[in-house]
């Protein structure tokens, strides 16, 4: 029987790790347009970054599998946080498009390596509780998001954006200490499932990672074209056009974090199907509307519906595939791959060809994709 203690240090270092995870998602939000000023960028040249940086996202993601069965989650987040925090300031106080481009793809390795291990180590740490937390830690995720993208904004405007990396890489120091004194090194993968050609349940995670794109798309133009949006309707309130993403990161907290109960009560498919529901309303009523309210409101309406739904297709990759976690995340990471590097590239053009609301109108229709495909695998007998 584990000591309750040791799992009690163990939760609380791993939402210490996701926090700052948020934080530095926030970080990256709220300052998008001082970002793209200092840097020299416009909506075409910085959509590029992020395609360049989402495929190397996707690509340390993938070959998380891998690296699971040479070295285990604790030594991986040791190593990558304080890389995450050198590569995140880099990009925060970049003064030319050159400094940006080598930034944003080391940021981007370090966003999926961190991504991968601590959402691993969070799902077998809710194995070794036999009860429902998974979801609480993505609601510290939103929580940073939250906090961190207002914070950058006025950060950003006031002081600089040195500021915000500063902020940022303490965090990621507090998060450093707690995973190193907490976290245990948990047996390396291995047998037939520790390779990605040797997993189970190919097409339910086939389609849990096709319609995980779509969605993190989706979260993706939400949270990093927030204030360029805001921004772009009132530059008298620049200093604020981060409360999109605060806006997105509190609704989102405030469903993740009662999100477990919300599972076992309604059941994981009908709340999922519900969430994207919302979405899509969401995102229309941000290409349909011109207004600052209103936008501000969608953008809240967004964070609701999205807050609960690559949660919980992490949570469901992984029950899936129990001996190698790692490996079934791995898999799914890997499909994600097409929509989440495309949509940045696409959602930049289109946004400097029609105009950012626009765009966002756009990002509903890879939401009803995605529903689909989720209707797909409960029609098969998968999920709750």
């Amino acid at each position: 029987m584990p000591d309750p203690a040791a799992l009690s240090s163990q939760r609380a270092a791993i939402t210490a790790v996701f926090a700052a995870f948020g934080a530095a998602i926030g970080a990256l939000a709220g300052s998008v347009p001082s970002v793209m000023r200092n840097a020299g960028l416009d909506a075409e040249s910085f959509g590029t970054g992020l395609t360049l940086s989402t495929l190397l996202t996707v690509a340390a993601m993938s070959l998380g599998g891998r690296i699971a069965r040479r070295a285990t989650g604790r030594a991986v987040l040791l190593w990558v946080i304080p890389a995450f925090a050198v590569a995140l300031f880099a990009y925060l106080t970049a003064q030319s498009p050159a400094w940006f481009f080598i930034a944003i793809p080391l940021m981007g390795i370090c966003f999926g390596l961190t991504d991968l291990f601590m959402n691993a180590e969070a799902v077998a740490l809710e194995h070794d509780l036999r009860r429902p937390v998974f979801m609480a830690f993505h609601g510290a995720v939103s929580a940073g998001v939250a906090v961190m993208s207002i914070t950058a904004s006025l950060l950003s405007n006031a002081v600089g954006t040195a500021a915000v990396g500063g902020v940022t890489a303490a965090l990621f120091a507090l998060a450093w200490v707690m995973a190193y004194r907490a976290l245990p090194a948990r047996p390396l993968s291995e047998g037939k499932s520790a390779r990605l050609a040797g997993l189970p349940h190919k097409l339910p995670l086939t389609l849990l990672g096709i319609a995980g794109g779509l969605i993190i798309a989706a979260e993706t133009a939400a949270l990093l074209w927030s204030a360029k949006l805001l921004d772009d309707m009132a530059p008298a309130l620049a200093a604020i056009a981060g409360v999109g993403a605060a806006f997105f990161g509190l609704c989102n907290a405030a469903v993740r974090f009662p999100g477990d109960v919300l599972r076992s009560h309604l059941g994981e498919m009908p709340l999922m199907i519900g969430s994207l529901v919302v979405s899509i309303c969401g995102f229309l009523a941000l290409g349909l509307s011109n207004s600052f309210v209103v936008s501000v409101a969608a953008f809240a309406s967004v964070g609701f519906g999205l807050a609960l739904l690559i949660p919980a297709i992490f949570a469901m990759s992984a029950r899936l595939v129990p001996e190698n976690r790692a490996g079934a995340l791995s898999f799914v990471s890997l499909l994600t791959a097409l929509p989440r590097i495309l949509a940045p590239l696409a959602f930049g053009m289109v946004a400097a060809r029609l105009g950012t609301p626009f765009a966002f109108g756009l990002v509903a229709i890879g939401l009803l994709a995605s529903l689909g495909l989720i209707l797909i695998f409960w029609r098969k007998g998968h999920g709750a």
